[in-house]
């Protein structure tokens, strides 16, 4: 037995990760998640995260299939319009700034510490997948924007003929 298997499979029998966690068949780099129907890294890591990851969260309470508890339960949303425009401001942040997307993994969660009375600060979650996500869509709704302007609006061309 391969040693990333033998880890695999002592992370199935652990107690925390039953009874939503199975292996995937043919391949010990990656584990099932049953309650959110998701292929997902072996890492332990990834595991975990994925744990308290809201999709997770969501798919449990829909599922019924295990009661999730959490150690530090966020507090409630003030509105989900508002922490949805901070993630997207979040996000075109990120972008304009050529910053890295692994930078989100650790700023949201600077950003909770630094102001913990704000509610929006608080309900806030993004870590590189999504901001790398989000950031494609944006990506996409402003090259749309521009390609409809450009033809439904008339401009002009100016081309200097300057030679050097």
């Amino acid at each position: 037995m391969a040693p990333k298997t033998k880890f695999l499979q002592d992370w199935l029998l652990n107690q925390e990760f039953q009874p939503w966690l199975s292996q995937v068949e043919g391949d010990t780099t990656k584990a099932f998640c049953n309650a959110y129907k998701r292929t997902l890294g072996a890492e332990i890591t990834s595991i975990k995260r994925h744990k308290t990851s809201q999709h997770y969260i969501v798919a449990c309470r829909e599922s019924n299939q295990q009661k999730v508890q959490l150690d530090n339960p966020p507090p409630p949303a003030p509105g989900g319009h508002v922490v949805a425009m901070a993630t997207i401001f979040f996000a075109c942040f990120i972008a304009e700034h050529n910053l890295p997307f692994t930078t989100a993994d650790h700023l949201i969660d600077l950003m909770k510490v630094m102001f913990p009375d704000s509610q929006i600060a608080q309900s806030m979650f993004m870590k590189r997948s999504k901001c790398t996500e989000a950031v494609k869509v944006i990506g996409k709704c402003a090259i749309n924007d521009t390609l409809h302007k450009l033809k439904t609006n008339h401009f002009f061309i100016i081309i200097d003929e300057i030679m050097h």
